[in-house]
């Protein structure tokens, strides 16, 4: 007898649902894109448990015709696209029929919905795990109303592998706020647990809606737009200054035809500009809408909608890199001064060096160190010293655009990152006081106002305890920002160090050496200038690390040229 089964019309639907419904934030999104489809001027989010109990979505569009409540929650059923030929020219944000069908598969959903033409009453479809369980009058207002209640219900093993309401709440924020920015002239608002957590109110301009869901500074975002090819292809930018930092790429955004998408060719392009005037590991602030003929590109290629194909790609890439670029250093302005306070390394401790092995703690190894480039055999002078004690006679002879330090040991000529140096050394420093528990935490006078944005006020709601056992003593501000009034003193950049452990997505649940490294980030600026004494005393206190030679992330923090590098170089 066969051994293959035709799989049942529930089991699928179950199976199919998984490509569009993964997590609460893929019910808002499919639902908030429906309400922005039907020209609703109003999107009204509520939020329990994260979405875990109930996710409810309202809107004033033009809500759904009576004859067609029933057809909804049929797969494949969708007013968006009726032939073959639709689909070269998508201009809605959904168009395959599979949200409403997915999110009744795995939920417990009513939905009410009343049209202009429909009269006095509107209509309500209650269904349940794919089943309808029926379809009544409703005394509806104008617009639809979605509730899904008891997300993953039939499917125990999806809703298991769900994160902490905290992650997952994340999650929704950073599904939601694209479209608040795209959709400007509109009203969005969500509350989670019964408490307004965002409300937006229609905006003049993208500009002032993009300062007001990022929370920065209106004048430190540039707007500008342009027609790469007049009636096709344009552009229009919003990109942080200088004086807008992150620690991840968490707020920037891209939008083609207004819809929010994922393009890795565009994201790496106008990070690249960014490159020239940013330092590593800090991240810049922008949204790009790109504006193409809907036939040259393709949203067909999953469920979820966020992956594109467009047609020129490197080419759009490369104009949109060259316009931003344009854009950035013709109008940007330099970084402002804000007074902090500046710390300067305080002598560590005499720390217990593990011998010739010293280099093989936190997964390296002593060949893995100086493989960037082969500088030839070493010195007769230096042969028999290890790199530690070349390091430690070595004399300084200068830098170099205030990154690298130079000194000369022999014929050696070491070249140490002072970033990266700093990091490790500030690592260690950090690390020994979580450990010990005795951290030393520097008291301000005026308090350092901190803006956040909805994630990271989120994270800081759940986590400002933890963050004040990590060393900084914050309280709130307002609705958007929060007060520092303490933090480690080894730190010279506290803010950038809040807002990198606000970006651990569990901050609970980060051990010792976590914090610390998250914290480190915020040591040093890249670029600052050196002093030679300065510079023999990073060395020196380098040498008194345990693992001296890479920074907390794995970039070395010293190499070695010798003369017969050098020499070959010169062909001699």
């Amino acid at each position: 007898m066969g051994k293959i089964n035709f799989l049942p019309d529930a089991l699928i639907s179950r199976i199919a649902a998984g490509e569009v419904v993964e997590r609460p934030a893929s019910v808002v999104k499919e639902l908030v894109e429906n309400s922005a489809d039907a020209g609703a001027h109003n999107i009204i989010v509520g939020i329990e448990s994260a979405g875990k109990k109930l996710i409810s979505v309202k809107d004033d569009g033009e809500g759904i015709d009576p004859d067609d409540i029933e057809k909804l929650f049929n797969r494949h059923a969708t007013s968006k696209v009726s032939g073959a030929e639709d689909l070269d020219a998508i201009k809605s944000l959904g168009f395959r029929g599979e949200a409403l069908y997915s999110i009744g598969a795995v939920a417990d959903v009513v939905l009410k919905s009343k049209s202009r033409e429909s009269g006095k009453h509107g209509k309500e479809i209650h269904v349940r795990g794919g089943k309808n369980l029926g379809i009544k009058k409703s005394s509806q207002t104008e617009g639809t109303v979605v509730e899904a209640r008891e997300l993953f219900f039939n499917v125990p093993a999806r809703k298991k592998f769900l994160k902490s309401d905290s992650a997952e709440m994340r999650r929704i924020l950073s599904v939601f706020m694209p479209y608040a920015i795209a959709f400007y002239d509109k009203r969005f608002s969500l509350s989670h647990n019964g408490r307004n957590s965002l409300n937006f109110n229609p905006s003049d301009n993208s500009l002032s809606r993009f300062s007001e869901v990022a929370n920065a500074d209106r004048k430190s975002v540039m707007f500008a737009e342009k027609e790469m090819a007049p009636g096709r292809v344009s552009f229009r930018v919003l990109l942080g200054d200088i004086n807008l930092k992150r620690p991840g790429k968490d707020m920037q955004y891209i939008f083609i035809n207004n819809r929010p998408v994922f393009s890795q060719s565009v994201s790496y392009s106008v990070n690249q500009v960014y490159r020239e005037i940013f330092p590593r590991e800090v991240y810049p602030v922008f949204a790009v809408f790109l504006k193409i003929p809907f036939e040259e590109i393709d949203v067909n290629i999953h469920p979820a909608k966020r992956e594109v194909k467009l047609k020129d790609e490197y080419l759009i890439s490369s104009a949109l890199a060259d316009f931003c670029r344009e854009v950035l250093f013709g109008r940007g302005k330099a970084a402002e001064a804000v007074k902090k306070s500046s710390v300067y390394f305080e002598m560590m401790g005499k720390l217990p060096l593990s011998g010739k092995n010293d280099l093989l703690s936190e997964g390296m190894k002593p060949a893995d160190i100086f493989q960037m480039r082969q500088t030839g055999e070493l010195p007769a002078d230096a042969v028999g010293k290890s790199i530690r004690e070349r390091l430690r006679d070595a004399s300084y002879i200068g830098c170099y655009r205030n990154k690298y330090l130079f000194f000369e040991s022999g014929e050696s000529l070491l070249a140490i990152d002072q970033h990266a140096a700093h990091e490790r050394i500030n690592y260690e420093l950090l690390k020994k006081q979580f450990e010990t528990g005795k951290l030393d935490i520097q008291r301000v006078l005026t308090p350092l106002i901190i803006k956040l944005n909805a994630e990271e006020f989120l994270a800081w709601e759940e986590g400002a305890e933890n963050l004040e056992n990590a060393g900084f003593l914050t309280t709130r501000w307002d609705s958007g920002s929060i007060a520092l009034h303490g933090f480690l003193q080894v730190i010279k950049d506290p803010e950038a160090s809040v807002r990198s452990l606000l970006a651990e997505r569990n901050i609970d649940k980060c051990d010792k050496e976590t914090l610390a490294r998250r914290a480190c980030k915020g040591s040093v600026v890249a670029g600052a200038k050196i002093q030679p004494e300065e510079a023999v005393h990073i060395k020196n206190e380098l040498l008194k690390c345990v693992v001296p030679f890479t920074c907390p992330h794995g970039r070395p923090t010293v190499v070695e040229f010798t003369e017969s590098f050098f020499d070959r170089q010169f062909l001699r």
